[in-house]
């Protein structure tokens, strides 16, 4: 499962924007890292995540393929929405391996 899809390459000059670009592909990585981390503590979260990922991956390559067909603000508000849907799950992604590792401390202060 490749999130990159999503991300915009940075560029070859430093400014604001590659630097969030920059900033942006950290935070895939992570997001990738946790997500793959998931599918060992908590198996069913990882495919829930796992579908939702794939549903935004195939949106996003109907966009690509579809991008010069729709004007610029249409395209820009579909790129925007599969971003913040990206967040979204990264986010859960995040709360779901967070609650799994609390669950093990949990059952380790019971020992």
């Amino acid at each position: 499962m490749s999130l990159s899809l999503l991300l915009v390459g940075c560029s070859g000059t430093k400014t604001s924007e590659s630097l969030s670009s920059t900033s942006g592909k950290q935070k895939e990585t992570q997001c990738y890292q946790m997500f793959t981390s998931l599918k060992s503590l908590d198996n069913a979260s990882f495919k829930k995540f796992q579908h939702q990922f794939s549903i935004i991956n195939n949106n996003y390559a109907i966009y690509k393929k579809n991008k010069s067909l729709i004007d610029s603000n249409s395209a820009e508000i579909i790129k925007l929405e599969l971003n913040d849907k990206v967040d979204i799950v990264c986010a859960r992604v995040r709360s779901a391996v967070f609650a799994s590792m609390s669950k093990r401390a949990n059952e380790l202060n019971k020992l």
